[in-house]
Parts: structure tokens; sequence; C-alpha cells
């Protein structure tokens, strides 16, 4: 079970990175809301002094207001701009301006409209970025539009009337607290849907409030940059219905603000998982029984029978047919330094060509590749740029042969599809990264059903599932898998009669190393036996009794030496490769503004 357990294993590893992917891509907007800071840039050079602003509010809770704003520029400056915190005092409520309409002097103006910090805070950016208001006195009108600003006094918590399940409240920061400029003086005109009980007006230093039928009057002294008045009333009406959504404003640019749409794209997830796993089911082939098996698949080299069990090269194939190839006599191994064999080696063939003919495919490419099919051909392994390339195209090459031989011996075939299914993964990948990064809906929740079919079908982009076995390959993948039991195994269904055989041990090193279980093949020896593993007569490295015992692998200094060469040639590869500040505001109404 353990040669499908590996590939099921990577593609475990493949479907968690893919998951961390997705999340770390839809949150990342958290993040920004988190780590937002606004910047009250100091004394803002641009002074209000008139702030009149005209609101209406309907039975219905929707609002319609008009800010007329007088200031007095200096020169140097742009414009203005507005920004609008769409929190409301709760957290499920979302107060957000629409049918904006802005002039400048009674003439049209440009205006950009952006988020800030998520969606939290709306800006409307008035001015030519190309050009200066002339220094003097200017007038801006600001005409917008909200809903659900009436809530129920039951739920409110404020004034004498909380409790009240029967009323409704208004509650209002006429002058928001983000403005960065001072104010000379500010009037409100509340027109209200009902006549209003224990109108009150909070904060400043100075606002009287008047009350005519049911319009509320607020006149204001002057204040300083950052300064919040509030207007609140108890209305003898019923609260209206308003928009809300289970979740805080931090999560808005994540899930927007509808709840059905985010079950509709939760459900098209749930979809597109399940799709796409059905669609790489079809790649995955059902494990055999693996019956012991006393010795290799016949005619298999190592690297052979490591590929028909998970369809892929072992990362040491050169170091595994290099060993085989020793045991067989065909080359001799050297280290080049007895005291420190990780120093390198030097590999020496030692039969002629006639003799590599009938070995298997990937033994004739690691002998010719290195110059090795010849008498006296040598490869000196050692810590070297020249030769770590070497071994990397070399290890492309025996993955080359491994599947050319698994095809045209029809062990293997290719699965069809595969290509198709890889195609549709990259334009999923694709499209759930421009949803997520420029997020054109604020909603990176949309990306959702794409990087979900990723998740599913992330199987496919192993190189395995680009081929499957045939009936013969399922038979030799068995064998292939009994053998391995019988290799990596203590038990008294795997008892291996060394006595008898215990040449063999030495021969099925390579095979060990190849599918990755030496170091159990050599304790399995030890524990049945009772003495220490042997060492290889063909690897010429003096070991003690107990080094067996303690490493496990006495051949880890050859693939160690492997390793390094490969590593020294990579590192070489390395390393030649190579918001405008404001402050804001708070509660229904919320926002402020500045001048740029």
């Amino acid at each position: 079970m353990k040669l499908k357990q590996a590939a099921s294993w990577h593609a475990g590893v493949l479907a968690v990175l893919a998951i961390l992917a997705t999340v770390a891509g839809i949150l990342w907007p958290v993040g920004e809301y988190a780590t937002y800071g606004f910047d009250d840039g100091g004394a803002d050079p641009v002074r209000i002094t008139a702030y009149d602003v005209d609101l209406t509010v309907h039975e219905d809770g929707s609002l319609d207001a008009v800010e007329t704003i007088t200031t007095q520029f200096p020169e140097g400056r742009h414009g203005i701009f507005r920004f609008f915190d769409v929190a409301d005092a709760g957290t499920d409520g979302r107060i957000v301006p629409k049918d904006m309409q802005i002039t400048l002097d009674g003439s049209d103006v440009p205006v950009d409209m952006s988020w800030e910090r998520g969606k939290r805070y709306r800006v409307a950016k008035i001015g030519d970025p190309s050009d200066f208001v002339a220094a003097g006195a200017h007038t801006y009108r600001i005409a917008w539009s909200v809903d659900g600003v009436l809530t129920s006094a039951g739920t409110s918590g404020q004034g004498s009337w909380a409790g009240d399940d029967d009323r409704s409240v208004f509650s209002w920061d006429v002058v928001p607290g983000g403005w960065q400029m001072a104010i000379d003086g500010a009037t409100a005109q509340v027109h209200l849907p009902a006549r209003p009980e224990l109108p009150q007006c909070v904060g400043g230093t100075s606002c009287a409030v008047s009350v005519d039928g049911r319009t509320v009057n607020l006149t204001i002294g002057a204040l300083a940059p950052h300064t919040p008045v509030s207007v609140r009333a108890a209305l003898d009406i019923p609260t209206p219905d308003r928009a809300s959504v289970p979740w805080p404003v931090a999560l808005d640019a994540v899930l927007g603000r509808n709840v059905f749409v985010v079950a509709g794209l939760g459900v098209l997830g749930v979809f597109a998982l399940l799709l796409g796993w059905w669609a790489a089911g079809r790649t995955r082939e059902k494990t055999p029984g693996f019956p012991v098996m006393y010795e290799p698949p016949a005619g298999l080299g190592p690297v052979q029978v490591a590929y028909i069990s998970k369809e892929t090269v072992p990362s040491n194939a050169v170091s595994a047919t290099l060993l085989d190839l020793a045991e067989r006599g065909l080359v001799k191994l050297a280290p080049l330094d007895v005291s420190d064999p990780s120093a390198g080696w030097t590999v020496t063939g030692a039969a002629e060509r006639e003799a590599w003919s009938g070995l298997d495919p990937v033994a004739r490419a690691v002998g010719s590749s290195l110059g090795l099919d010849v008498v006296g051909g040598q490869f000196v392994s050692a810590k070297s740029k020249d030769v770590g390339k070497t071994l990397v195209d070399l290890n492309s090459s025996v993955a080359r042969a491994a599947k050319s031989w698994g095809l045209e011996s029809g062990l293997l075939t290719n699965t069809p599809g595969v290509m198709i299914l890889r195609v549709l993964m990259g334009l999923c990948v694709l499209v759930a990264g421009l949803l997520i990064w420029f997020n054109p809906f604020g909603l990176t929740l949309l990306a959702l059903p794409a990087a979900a079919f990723v998740i599913g079908a992330v199987g496919v982009a192993q190189p395995a599932s680009t081929t499957h076995r045939t009936p013969a390959g399922r038979e030799m993948w068995s064998r292939a898998g009994g053998f391995r039991r019988l290799l990596a195994t203590q038990s008294a269904e795997t008892r291996f009669d060394f006595s008898a055989r215990k040449e063999l041990y030495t021969a099925f090193i390579p095979y060990a190393v190849a599918l990755g279980c030496a170091e159990q093949w050599a304790r399995k020896y030890e524990a049945e036996t009772g003495t220490p593993a042997p060492v290889p007569g063909w690897y010429p490295i003096p070991i003690g009794t107990s080094s067996y015992s303690s490493v496990g692998n006495p051949l880890a200094s050859f693939e160690s030496s492997l390793s390094s060469a490969i590593g020294a040639y990579q590192a070489t590869q390395t390393s030649s490769s190579g918001g405008g500040g404001f402050s804001g505001g708070g509660g229904f109404g919320g926002g402020g503004g500045g001048s740029w």
C-alpha cells in the first residue's frame, strides 16, 4: 500500500498548498483592512468658512443629503476629498452612499471614486490632478443618498426612549468627525418623517437646537478639525426593514454585501470541487494487492521497479543504477578519499560495450551518458558545477528512458484527457488570480469556484497522471509492490531465509535504494540473523560492526556525493537568475474629508 500512498501523499501536499493559496488570496483584503492606517497629514491649509447640511429622512429609512461647503483655498491645492464610513454603529448594517452629484462653484468638477481599507470607506476625490484651484473662496455642493438610517429604539440603547420596540431612532453625524479642516460654523436642517421626540445635538462647544414641526434645526459654532457633531431624535413610527449582513465590515471586500450571493458562490464552490475531484479521479488507479514476492520482477532493474510502482522516477535513480551496475560487475566504485567518502567518488567502466547490450534502457542510458560503457571509462563525482550539470541532465534522460520503456513495453499507456484538464486548471488559476488581484467587483469570493476546481483536480498536476497502467502493467505493479513488502516490512509473512540465500541481501540493495527502503532492508537482515548486515564487496568502504545499525544505509556517502554535485550546480543557477491620507470618522453618517 505504501507505493500508492506515496503518490496520494504528493497529491495531498499539492491540495494543501492549493487550499492555503486560495484562503490567503481570498482573505487578503482582511489583512489590508487590519494594517491600513489613516494619516491626518498635519494641519490642512484649506479652511471651511461655512458648512450647511440639509437632510431629508423618509419613512422607508432612506436619506437624501445635500452638503454645501464654503471653503477658503490657498494656492497650490487641487481640491478636496469627502469620504464616507459605510459601517454603522453596529456590525450588521452598511450605510453606502449612492446617486452622488458634486459641483464646484455651480459647475461640474472631476470626481474620482474609490474604496479604502477594504470596502469600509467610500472616497470621493474632487478636483483635477493636473490643475490647481484658484486661491480664494469656493463652494462645493455634494448631494447623495443612503438607505437604512432608521433603527429600532428597542435596540439602539440611546436616551430615554431605549427599549421601545415600536419607535424608530434617527442618529446621524451632521458634521462627520473626519474633516481635517477647521470649520468656522455649521448649520443643519433635518427633515424627518414624523415629529421628533427629545431631539439632541451632541458634540462641539456650541450647538443650538430648535424644532419646527417635523424639522430639526441645528446652529453649530466653530469646530476644530476632527470634531463630530451628531443629531439624535426618536420618531413615533415603526422601524422599516433595513439590509444587513451577518459579518463585520472587514469582510466586505471578501464576501460583498449580499448573503444570497455568498451562499450561491459557496454552492458553486462545492460543485466545482466535486467536479474537479471527479475529473481527476478518472486518472487515478485502484491499488492492487501486493502479495509478498521474494525477488524483483524478472528483467527489471531497480529504477524500472520503482517506476512501475509509482509512475515516477526516484530522486536517487542515478545512484541506485550505479550501485546495480557495480553489483553486476559492470563498473567499479572507488572513493576519492577513503577517510572521507563524502568528498567524491570515481566510477570506472569494467566491461566491454557488448556486455551492456542486454541491460535495461535506464542502465544503458546511465552508462552511455557517463562514458562507463567501455572498459576504463571514468566518471568522477565531486562537488562541482560541471559534474552537477551532468547529473541534472542525466536525471532528465533517465526519466525519459523510464517513461519510454513503460509505454513501449505495453505496461503503461497515455491517460486520455489529462492535457485538457491541465489546460482547464491553468485557466482556472488565471481567472482566480485576476479576480483576487484586481477584485473588480469588490468580492474576492468570486474566485472560489475556479479555485475549488483546481483544488479538486490538483492530482492531475502530478507527472504520473499522464499515464496509467495496462492490465499487464497492473500485474507488474502488484509484483513490484510485493517485492517492496519483502524489503521493507518485518513480519512472519515476509520472513526471508538469509541463511540459505545470503548473497541476495547485497544483490537487492540497489532495489532497496531505489524503493526508498535501504534502512529497513538492513534492519530486517539484522533482526532475522542477529548479525550486522554485510557490506557489499563492490562497495570499498570499511564499516564497523555497529555502523549499519546506527546509520542504516552505508551507501549514504555515495548518494550524498551525487546530491552535493547536483546542489552545487543548482546553486550557481539560482545565483545567476534573478492612497491619499485622511483621518477617519465613525458611527452613522461617519466620514470626513480634507484637501489635496
